[in-house]
């Protein structure tokens, strides 16, 4: 792949994601071999990763920083498919359907991407053939993830969808802190994940803001009242 070098990739043995990446799964040998395979590259903030049409080479994995999945339609209007974060392997799906790809990926802020080539990981899959099982079952929890998605934007209101997005855009280092936060989140990214109006979004984080429940400051948004933002993301939900 252009660009991606065995300088660049890091070490997935050092790597403070790794807990959410799927190669923890894989046993002790099969660790070792997809390392020793993948190659690495940094990505600047707004980069193309890959565009809509082209044909995959392989699947790629964010080490650091994130990735947006989106397509556009004939207007320039984007919708938000899937942000990738530190852990995240993408770009499977193509891949496997042995079809171009459906979406657009860019990088989001400055981002360390790995990536196996398609040959690379036909030979790994061969001779760890447990790793089908894996990449299976992530295939069906991100169908699962697209089903539940599609129910939230028939039915959720605008100020559920908004918060279940921040929610999902919690920072790594933020997660189960007593203090939560939101970095480089756009609002314009928000209403493309949640396929509302700009305008909506900006008025349900200025009410969510009058009620306390966050804080917007320059380059952040600050969660002050993490048990109301998660029952305004799902309303219903069994107490």
């Amino acid at each position: 792949m252009d660009r991606f070098n065995k300088q660049q990739a890091p070490d997935c043995g050092t790597c403070r994601f790794k807990p959410n990446c799927f190669v923890v799964r894989l046993d002790a040998e099969a660790q070792k071999v997809w390392n020793s395979l993948k190659l690495g590259r940094k990505f600047s903030d707004d980069e193309d990763i890959y565009s809509e049409a082209q044909q995959p080479q392989g699947v790629y994995t964010v080490c650091k920083g994130r990735a947006k999945v989106f397509s556009t339609d004939a207007k320039g209007q984007q919708m938000i498919t899937w942000i990738r974060y530190p852990g995240d392997t993408f770009g499977h799906i193509a891949l496997f359907s042995e079809n171009e790809y459906f979406c657009n990926a860019k990088a989001m802020g400055e981002t360390i991407l790995s990536f196996v080539d398609k040959k690379k990981l036909e030979d790994f899959l061969n001779a760890h053939p447990k790793t089908y099982k894996i990449f299976l079952r992530k295939i069906a929890n991100e169908l699962r993830a697209l089903e539940l998605k599609l129910k939230d934007t028939a039915y959720k209101p605008a100020r559920s969808k908004v918060a279940r997005a921040l929610l999902n855009a919690i920072s790594y280092k933020s997660k189960n802190t007593t203090a939560p936060a939101i970095h480089g989140l756009k609002r314009t990214e928000i209403a493309e994940i949640t396929g509302l109006a700009l305008e909506t979004v900006v008025r349900t984080l200025a009410e969510l803001e009058k009620r306390s429940v966050i804080k917007r400051e320059t380059k952040a948004i600050k969660i002050l009242d993490y048990p109301t933002l998660v029952r305004i993301a799902d309303p219903h939900a069994k107490k």
